[in-house]
């Protein structure tokens, strides 16, 4: 009885696994064949794209090496040299702005109350180092010279939050500006006062309490660019920010310090609060910076220590230090260009597919197989566009898919879509063509990191021969 219930149910268990893969394979025989297209990758084009690669001082216009972006340190006594009066226009021509438009380069900006230089000066406007009582430090150490104020005194905080109001007013809905640098404190606007001298005393900095007091407006003030803050810190972390390190090139100051520090938190040692880790700031706002001003830049005995540093911490951008006067096709050329195929987002489609005959009026189901070569994800809503063109070139049909192109993450996506086919079109074999598109010009944005680029800078795919219902 057991042997004959124990045959019984292993024959069972035939019949349904027989069933199972039959049914399967007559599900598939009904599905339209499909075809796959497999572009030719270009691994050593270095691509002309937005917001990323090197970044170049915005007051001078003299780079030799390609770049998109453009970084400007406004101080505070430029920005608003008499009080309730800000001096737009003038900063606007200091850092070419209208240049910059015309040549679609982005800014980075940055506002700055103290900068060390060789002499001695203010970057707070006269008006306000009246009003705030003269209460600050006035240094002459091994970064230069210059003023620290008091950044605890409530005055200089509300006419800093004044100052940010109207720089968002101005600025955040200006597809200009690709980038807000948290800059305000410290020297540099690099949330530091520390000379590294260990036998001169520190420069005082405000705790977290108060050094808050000067993020909040950038978060309320600049709701629609990505914000960026030179180290961890809780606030950072609270609001999605990202960060900027400039020290890239230095082992010690990137993987030691800044990369510890994102990837493990640390204890501030200007004010002893621990802060916390940030290691996957950079999947939803940029890691920038530029070179430490110690390193020699992209030279043979570096150039691998920056790829690493690079990978690390998932660079987008560096500068404005950074090679960007090496003559074009010069010695170090082959180093740049590995350098700037490494950094930021690199889109290449390794694989389309769809079917091989549809009629006229059906969808077309189009698989993409994405994968972006770089160490970080473009950080914008463009959309992804998907047309057919006939033998002429000639867009006949297109859609916007639904994908949202800042998942693309370093590594592989998949991406499907159901591209519309008018039920007019004419018998023909058609291109499926792909672009992402800028949404200032509605036309295609970014390079891939393949071959069949049309003029208009859609990329060719695969072909479908579309018949008459």
């Amino acid at each position: 009885m057991f042997k004959r219930s124990m045959m019984l149910a292993v024959l069972t268990v035939c019949i349904l696994f027989v069933s199972f893969y039959a049914w399967r394979e007559l599900f598939a025989s009904s599905e339209a064949p499909r075809v796959s297209f497999i572009p030719a990758e270009t691994p050593s084009l270095v691509l002309d794209n937005p917001y990323t690669g090197f970044v170049a001082d915005a007051r001078y216009d003299d780079a030799t090496q390609p770049f998109r972006l453009a970084h400007a340190n406004i101080s505070w006594a430029e920005l608003e040299p008499a009080k309730g009066v800000y001096a737009f226009d003038e900063i606007e021509r200091d850092f070419n702005l209208a240049l910059w438009k015309q040549k679609n380069v982005k800014l980075v900006i940055r506002i700055v109350m103290d900068y060390p230089r060789k002499t001695a000066h203010k970057d707070i406007p006269q008006w306000l180092y009246e009003e705030i009582g003269k209460k600050g430090t006035i240094y002459d150490n091994r970064y230069g010279k210059g003023f620290s104020p008091d950044y605890a005194n409530p005055l200089l905080i509300q006419y800093h939050r004044q100052l940010i109001k109207k720089l968002g007013e101005r600025y955040n809905d200006d597809p200009a500006i690709a980038f807000v640098e948290l800059g305000s404190l410290g020297h540099w606007g690099e949330w530091h006062t520390y000379d590294g001298n260990d036998t001169e005393k520190p420069i005082p900095f405000p705790k977290r309490a108060i050094a808050d007091k000067y993020v909040q407006p950038y978060i309320d003030y600049f709701t629609d660019k990505p914000l960026m803050m030179r180290r961890p810190h809780a606030i950072a972390k609270k609001n999605g920010m990202g960060l900027f390190n400039d020290a890239f090139g230095d082992r010690e100051a990137t993987i030691d310090e800044f990369l510890n520090w994102y990837t493990n938190g640390y204890t501030n040692w200007l004010t002893k609060e621990e802060e916390p880790a940030m290691p996957d700031f950079w999947k939803n706002a940029p890691s920038g910076g530029e070179f430490s001003s110690d390193s020699s830049l992209l030279a043979d005995d570096t150039i691998e220590e920056a790829i690493l540093e690079a990978k690390l911490t998932h660079v987008s951008w560096m500068g404005p230090y950074a090679p960007l006067k090496e003559p074009l096709g010069g010695p170090m050329q082959p180093n740049i260009d590995r350098f700037l195929n490494t950094i930021g987002y690199r889109f290449v489609i390794t694989e389309e597919s769809h079917e091989e005959e549809i009629q006229a009026g059906q969808p077309l189901h189009v698989q993409l197989s994405i994968l972006n070569r770089g160490v970080a994800p473009f950080y914008f809503e463009w959309p992804l566009e998907l047309s057919l063109t006939d033998e002429t070139g000639a867009i006949r049909t297109s859609m916007i898919t639904g994908t949202d192109i800042r998942s693309w993450l370093p590594g592989h996506s998949v991406i499907s879509a159901e591209l519309p086919v008018p039920a007019g079109l004419p018998d023909g074999i058609y291109q499926v063509t792909a672009a992402i598109l800028d949404p200032e010009t509605g036309q295609p944005g970014i390079q891939l990191a393949i071959s069949g680029k049309r003029e208009d800078g859609r990329y060719l795919l695969g072909a479908v021969s579309i018949t008459s219902p």
